[in-house]
């Protein structure tokens, strides 16, 4: 087998697995959540409007530190979401999991298999 088509595989296995399932589960909540869609939408209209304020020195200090104070207020209460800390949780699931993969496979061209004692009890799984 080709070694594109055996990362195709991994890549697929890896979509396939609980965390994989959970991630693209938690992304889909995410981005079909009503209120994260419009903290979202509110996000961009006000970075535009801080945008278009930028280098204009007429622009009014205290509107423009009140859009930055309200993007700062958006921005925690995305991150206050019950949503968005699922989300977060899940990604940082994926992302171990790729981790340890990536660990397995640098073992293996390597040659330097990290904390491999023999022993079963030390691992998680062998190489």
């Amino acid at each position: 087998m080709e070694l594109m088509e055996m990362a195709k595989l991994v890549g697929l296995a890896i979509k396939e697995s609980e965390e994989g399932k959970r991630a693209e589960e938690m992304k889909k909540a995410y981005e079909e959540d009503e209120k994260i869609v419009a903290l979202t939408t509110e996000f961009d209209v006000q970075q535009k409007a801080l945008a278009a304020m930028v280098g204009n020195e007429n622009a009014d200090n205290n509107l423009t530190e009140a859009i930055q104070a309200r993007l700062s207020e958006i921005y925690e209460e995305v991150l206050a979401t019950e949503v968005y800390k699922a989300y977060e949780a899940a990604q940082k699931d994926l992302g171990r999991l790729i981790d340890k993969v990536n660990s397995v496979i640098m073992g293996q061209v390597s040659g330097n298999v990290e904390g491999c004692t023999h022993d079963c009890s030390s691992c998680s799984g062998c190489h």
